[in-house]
């Protein structure tokens, strides 16, 4: 052919004379033939071996055919009760490495050729276009994405109620015993002493008695005693001591005295005598004996009268 456009008219010219070449006649009868329907079907063809990318439909090929998935290269069949049966792989195994070849020698450069040519030919005309191909099968299901960003965080609920109320917790320690605090007065006890007389012609003879009868044990005290003397004429001179009837030593005291002590008119002379002083008493019951004597014994026809008054307060301590 001497150019496209020549080849081009003589494929359009075969063309028509297939269209148009004569074809066999029919007998003029009154009988007409059925035709068959469209389609293989079991009996109008043999089995094939079909194939396309990717598995086979349900609807694809008759009982008997076989199926090759050439993009998995997997082979199917033969299909019975127009199922196809679960598909044997035709990839081989790996097959092992071959030896590695020696380097080629080499080859000298080339030289380079310069295309002389300056003319171009013509663009040829444009083709017509072809017929529109038939739908491909499905494509296999892609792989999953990546997962999505995760969304912000939600708004806090509300507040629950609240719990209901603990146990209580266990006592604490017993806090440090404070400082005792500083002894205070107990209250004072006041006694008026059972007047008495001395009337005597012997010297140093008088009377002694208990005052302050019940002393409790392992107690303190404060007292005082106050002794009134008087008699009708001059008193003479009269003495009076104290002490612990139990003799301990846990009495101290002072004594005061006083004589000729005389009314305006001098009838009555009067003489007194003071005791003042602290107690700390033992383990018993103690009380004190008061002793009082006519020192000259002049006393018999002027008999000395006494009366007198007692003071006595327990206290925390003596120092």
């Amino acid at each position: 052919m001497k150019s496209p456009r020549a080849f081009i008219r003589f494929i359009s010219v075969l063309c028509a004379l297939s269209i148009f070449a004569v074809q066999p006649g029919f007998a003029a009868t009154k009988s007409v033939t059925k035709l068959k329907s469209a389609g293989r079907t079991a009996n109008s063809i043999p089995n094939t071996i079909l194939n396309g990318v990717g598995a086979p439909t349900k609807t694809i090929g008759i009982n008997g055919d076989f199926y090759i998935d050439t993009k998995n290269l997997n082979i199917y069949g033969p299909k019975k009760n127009n199922l196809w049966p679960t598909p044997t792989s035709l990839r081989g195994n790996d097959g092992t490495d071959g030896k590695t070849g020696t380097p080629g020698v080499a080859g000298s450069d080339g030289k380079t050729i310069t295309n002389t040519s300056s003319g171009s030919g013509s663009a040829g005309a444009t083709g017509a276009t072809g017929a529109t191909g038939s739908t491909g099968l499905a494509g296999a299901a892609g792989s999953n994405g990546a997962a999505g960003e995760t969304g912000a965080a939600g708004a806090s609920g509300s507040a629950g109620p609240a719990g209901p109320t603990g146990p209580a917790g266990s006592t604490g320690a017993t806090g440090a015993t404070g400082a005792a605090g500083a002894s205070g007065s107990l209250g004072v006890t006041v006694s008026d002493l059972t007047p008495w007389t001395i009337s005597t012609a012997t010297a140093g003879t008088g009377t002694f008695f208990a005052v302050f009868p019940l002393l409790q044990p392992n107690k303190k005290y404060m007292f005082t005693i106050m002794l009134n003397a008087t008699r009708a004429r001059y008193p003479g001179e009269i003495k009076a001591t104290i002490a612990l009837n139990s003799g301990l030593t846990g009495l101290k005291s002072s004594q005061i005295t006083s004589y000729l002590t005389t009314n305006a008119d001098g009838s009555i002379h009067a003489s007194e005598v003071m005791f003042h002083g602290t107690i700390s008493v033992g383990v018993d019951v103690d009380s004190i004996k008061l002793t009082v004597v006519d020192t000259v014994g002049h006393s018999l026809g002027d008999p000395i009268s006494f009366t007198g008054v007692a003071w006595l307060t327990e206290v925390g301590s003596i120092s």
